[in-house]
């Protein structure tokens, strides 16, 4: 493919597909220029550096995740459905969980994300920091699980006679966990996975319709380095727990409000990450907020920009 044939959609998709492949561990210029039959300086000028490049792919993937309208399916559903779809897309992607765990993955796609599942819960009735915190609970399920997964994934890599030896000696220690490991050792593992996402899904899913209700803990919680906010009782005056109009509008000027900032850009995330990486364009720590290095030009070193306390509140909720 000749050079000026290229463009930055087509070597992040590339870089996407090399990812999904071989991990962080195997994206390289050189290796992506080699796939798009161009020089890996080429890369540079377009992405700027591969930290920057891990960086658009990880908002890019994020953009997949399909949405569901809560006021027409009722928020549980939409709830179900953003977790299930979020779920997959890791799957697909398995390089994003070790990505967002070392770089500072944000842009469009992770803002649509966040937007999306603030409409969820507050459809449902939730506002104020109880908004912040029901979407943080069902995000911070899928990471957690997906981590686990990942965890699994590099364990079935070793070897698995010697594994599950350690594992039967360690555990005959404790009777419970014998028990239990015994049961499940002759199980599908695949079953065990899809019955084990499903309950916890369910069970948070529970646990905040149980807190609508009125039969959680009402404590105001306040951030760390937040002002501490009136309690306000999620979903009072709602006939149901999924009343489309029970808290509507009530998150307006919140601290974590995901419409702020949409347009910051993954680049953005160099904040996180200054003077870590050298090269040309020396990574997302050089991009502006509105982007890396537009196709016209090498990416330079231009001012550096500053997130807002409100972005870097909405952001760190997903990280």
């Amino acid at each position: 493919m000749p050079r000026e044939t290229l463009n930055r959609d087509q070597i992040v998709d590339a870089a996407i597909e090399l990812l999904d492949e071989e991990g962080i561990e195997g994206l390289s210029m050189r290796r992506l220029g080699k796939r798009l039959n161009s020089a890996a300086t080429a890369m540079y000028w377009h992405v700027g550096s591969k930290e920057n490049l891990v960086v658009l792919a990880g908002d890019r993937v994020w953009g997949e995740v399909e949405l569901v309208d809560p006021q027409e399916s009722g928020w549980r559903a939409a709830a179900r459905a953003l977790v299930s779809e979020t779920y997959a897309m890791v799957k697909r992607h398995p390089w994003l969980v070790p990505a967002i765990s070392t770089h500072f993955v944000y842009g469009p796609g992770m803002a649509r994300f966040q937007d999306h599942s603030y409409a969820i819960y507050e459809v449902a009735g939730f506002q104020g920091r109880d908004l912040d915190w029901a979407m943080n609970t069902a995000f911070t399920f899928v990471a957690g699980t997906a981590l686990l997964d990942a965890t699994q994934a590099a364990a079935a890599k070793a070897d698995a006679d010697d594994i599950a030896a350690q594992a039967d000696q360690i555990a005959a220690q404790y009777p419970r966990l014998k028990e239990r490991m015994a049961v499940l050792g002759g199980a599908d593992p695949a079953e065990l996975l899809s019955q084990k996402f499903a309950f916890g899904l369910e069970t948070i899913l529970d646990g905040l319709e149980a807190r609508l209700r009125g039969q959680g803990s009402r404590s105001p919680v306040a951030a760390p380095g937040l002002p501490a906010e009136p309690e306000a009782r999620s979903g009072s005056g709602a006939d149901e727990p999924g009343d489309a109009g029970a808290g509507a509008g009530a998150r307006t000027d919140e601290p974590g409000d995901a419409g702020a900032d949409p347009g910051t850009g993954a680049d953005e995330s160099g904040a996180a990450r200054a003077d870590e990486s050298g090269g040309p364009g020396t990574g997302p720590e050089d991009a502006t907020a509105t982007g890396p290095a537009p196709d016209a030009r090498p990416a330079g070193r231009p001012r550096r920009a500053t997130a807002s306390a409100t972005s870097q509140s909405v952001r760190g909720l997903f990280h």
